[in-house]
């Protein structure tokens, strides 16, 4: 018998520091409520309780409708918390599990999410993530075109990731154009607003930076090419998510190496199954919805 009421420690920033009070909620509004506290805390920074306000929705709820986000939820919290592996395997269960087609846009995008906090982690060890974020982007997209959900906002925040993410790997006009893309398909949403903010400081960044190789300050594009030719170095792959990450150790980045790596899989194209139907796990599971 599921109790009747839990407590939940909200935390609030007060002139002296953080002050905790108790908040019951009742068995009915349970899953929901949390779910929504799950999501404030997660926004504060709040990693901890954001982790078991979601995790009491997560192992206590499974047939709610706030489960896929309160899996979500989860997955993010432990990444935040740096348990990348527990954050991989909360994504790859979602897989086994009946998934309802208006959230699958949601689980790719923290999809991509993993293989952007993955590029970070590269970038910081090698100086190397562009393989990772180009799949993260991939994944952005497969959130975009997933055909058997209308979740303007998870589509919206993919389509406006892809343009950071093109920024990071300087690719500066497929960014301005995964903006703009952002600001007509999605008119009117928090992510068109970011998008036109984006490209306003991305001018001004290319302006400065002709500006400066005008000048001398900085390299042309074609004296880097000269630079580098014939010097490139293939970046390190990724694991499948057939396996579990290894969470590096950044205490000392400049003395260590990133865990060897293999292949991400491609995302294939999706075929919408109904709602009741259960993925496919008689072999081993690739990161594809259907």
């Amino acid at each position: 018998m599921r109790w009747i009421s839990i407590f939940i420690i909200l935390l609030f920033l007060g002139g002296c520091g953080k002050k905790e009070i108790r908040n019951p909620i009742s068995e009915t509004d349970q899953p929901a409520e949390l779910l929504k506290l799950g999501d404030q805390f997660y926004k504060n920074q709040d990693f901890e309780n954001a982790f078991r306000a979601y995790g009491i929705v997560y192992y206590n709820y499974p047939t709610s409708q706030e489960y896929i986000d309160a899996a979500i939820g989860l997955s993010r919290s432990y990444g935040a918390l740096k348990n990348y592996e527990k954050e991989f395997d909360l994504l790859y269960n979602l897989l086994r599990e009946n998934l309802i087609p208006s959230k699958v846009p949601n689980v790719y995008n923290a999809i991509a999410e993993f293989y952007e906090r993955s590029a970070g982690i590269s970038e910081q060890l090698t100086g190397e993530g562009s393989s990772d974020y180009k799949t993260a982007i991939d994944y952005y997209k497969k959130a975009i075109d997933y055909p058997n959900s209308n979740d303007n906002e998870a589509k919206s925040f993919a389509q406006y990731k892809i343009g950071v993410l093109l920024e990071k790997l300087d690719d500066n006009q497929q960014a301005m154009q995964a903006y703009q893309n952002t600001m007509t398909v999605y008119e009117g949403s928090e992510w068109a607003a970011k998008a036109e903010q984006s490209i306003a400081a991305l001018r001004i960044k290319l302006e400065r930076r002709a500006e400066y190789q005008e000048s001398g300050l900085l390299p042309t594009q074609e004296q880097k090419s000269d630079e580098v030719s014939g010097a490139g170095q293939e970046s390190p792959p990724y694991p499948s998510f057939g396996e579990s990450p290894t969470v590096p150790d950044t205490t000392k980045a400049e003395e260590k190496q990133p865990p060897e790596k293999k292949p991400a899989p491609a995302p294939q194209e999706d075929t919408v199954k109904p709602d009741s139907a259960a993925v496919d796990t008689s072999t081993h599971p690739t990161l594809e919805f259907k």
